[in-house]
């Protein structure tokens, strides 16, 4: 979860000392007991265990991301069973709402660490024996199990349109309830208390429930997705499509609520909402009004899920204990390109030259697959979004074929690490910042750069390194370096950038983030 929280933070534009000087909150979704068994059951040596004291303690998640990277706003762990994720981030809101906190990072991790709860789940039928979960069919076998981490960064909408922001998406509202007694069981959920919730959720916001183009449900392929269609067949009226991701990757449990908010946000971006994986038939039951609900077998246009912008759709999670959860997304705010007459400075940096080499090579390869982001987007985000090592370059130029051209000779080494700045193309005041940058000063590149707006360019391939107990002959920290990779995650996995904001300037939040399941 540090390494996902720390990805979300470079996918925001921002350098870590922008957390670190805003007072930042922590909020992690995590109730898998799984490390805790693996912690409790493994033969570990005297240091070991003194670390896993803290290691398998479930509200360290957050905690140890706080600390690690000097975080002083509120720092907690979220523990509603499947509703974990989605009351993580109701939390976070509410927070930047109420001022504990100026912005947010929320995530939620699950891992499968060990067999015996899945025998537990299989024997009490909670489990598919399909390898299929089939949500809302009426020949669904029950749940799939999946797992997974991701982290998102919300802050207030007014501030990331100021802060010139990449904007995913927009929370619109969220809010939480339990069921009391309403279902008769400790473990069933309520339609009732669902219903109450989401029709709650969508008024405090001034949002017509009716105006909803989708819902992200929670659906898991079990008994309780009975209890959603009835919920929503009451709330939003006629003709609702609705869908669910646990039927695509399985059901992420804590992680679960992210990979619903990720799941829209990304269909927004491209246009299109995924299908619901092995859905055939709907469940049948004689409450439910035909044509009310419909769940989306095949990849559709959102223009065909709703012609009205902005396009809206509730994400929605219920708990093994109760407590129930909603939250309404909407598009981001349209932003106008910036147009350019004069040439952009493009700045990239490194440790030493192979670093700088690599930084050079990574942008030029995304360049070549990614022609949607502006000069001026890149041009802003290297400036005043990226850490500025040792070895510096510089370059201007007014074309992306220009910009390629230079990174791939810095890529190979062919260009010198200053680079030669005519004096005729720039004012003094960006002369004189290109040349104290190239000498090792700091710049303020907000203030001399008016266009642009924070993107998240990629990053050269991190070094990971594995670790593991050496038993009874510890070191002096009881690790063993297994292996240093430069094949690094950041490289070679696909991070869904979310950005999350509200729609008043009251309310948050608009998030960025990354995650993987």
């Amino acid at each position: 979860m540090l390494e996902e929280a720390w990805l979300a933070i470079e996918n925001t534009g921002y350098r870590l000392e922008h957390f670190r000087q805003k007072t930042t909150g922590v909020f992690v979704s995590v109730y898998n007991p799984d490390f805790q068994f693996y912690a409790r059951e493994g033969d570990w040596d005297e240091i070991s265990r003194m670390y896993l004291a803290t290691g398998a303690a479930h509200r360290m998640v957050p905690n140890r991301i706080s600390y690690v990277f000097d975080l002083k706003g509120p720092s907690e762990v979220v523990d509603t069973a499947c509703s974990s994720a989605l009351v993580a981030i109701h939390r976070a809101v509410e927070a930047i709402r109420s001022g504990e906190c100026e912005q947010a990072i929320v995530g939620g991790v699950s891992l499968l660490l060990e067999p015996s709860r899945l025998v537990r789940l299989q024997e009490l039928g909670l489990l598919s024996v399909t390898g299929e979960s089939a949500p809302f069919d009426r020949e669904s076998r029950g749940q799939v199990l999946g797992e997974g981490a991701a982290a998102l960064v919300l802050k207030p909408l007014e501030n990331a349109l100021s802060d010139r922001d990449t904007i995913h998406a927009v929370i619109h509202g969220s809010g939480v309830n339990h069921q009391g007694a309403a279902s008769g069981g400790l473990t069933r959920p309520s339609a009732s208390a669902q219903a109450e919730l989401i029709a709650r959720t969508w008024a405090r916001h001034g949002l017509d429930p009716h105006a909803a183009a989708y819902v992200e449900a929670h659906g898991n392929g079990g008994g309780g997705d009975l209890s959603e269609l009835l919920a929503f067949q009451d709330i939003f009226g006629e003709g609702l499509r609705i869908g669910s991701v646990k039927g695509n990757i399985g059901f992420l449990e804590a992680a679960g609520g992210m990979s619903q908010v990720i799941k829209v946000v990304m269909a927004m971006r491209h246009g299109a909402m995924p299908a619901t994986r092995d859905y055939r038939h709907l469940v049948e039951d004689a409450a439910l009004r035909p044509g009310a609900v419909s769940v989306l077998c095949g990849n559709t246009d959102i223009g065909e899920l709703s012609s009205r912008r902005p396009f809206l759709a509730g994400v929605h999670a219920y708990g093994l204990g109760g407590c129930n959860a909603h939250v309404v997304l909407g598009e981001a705010p349209a932003r106008s390109e910036d147009g350019h007459e004069h040439p952009l400075p493009f700045l990239l940096s490194g440790e030493d030259d192979a670093e700088l080499a690599a930084s050079a090579d990574a942008l030029l390869q995304w360049l070549r697959r990614d022609q949607s982001a502006s000069l001026p987007d890149i041009s802003f985000t290297l400036a005043a979004g990226r850490p500025h090592k040792l070895r510096r370059a510089a370059f201007f130029c007014l074309s992306k074929e220009a910009l390629a051209g230079w990174l791939g000779s810095l890529a190979h080494g062919l260009e010198q690490v200053r680079a030669e700045v005519e004096p005729a193309v720039l004012d003094n005041g960006m002369r004189e910042a290109i040349s104290r940058w190239l000498d090792g000063g700091d710049v303020t590149w907000e203030g001399l750069l008016s266009q642009g707006n924070r993107i998240p360019p990629p990053l050269p391939a991190a070094g990971n390194c594995r670790y593991r107990s050496r038993g009874r002959k510890p070191s002096r920290f009881g690790l063993t370096r297994l292996r240093s990779s430069r094949d690094g995650q950041c490289a070679v996995r696909k991070h869904s950038a979310v950005s999350c904001a509200s729609a008043k300037p009251a309310d948050p939040a608009a998030a960025k983030g990354s995650g993987k399941g």
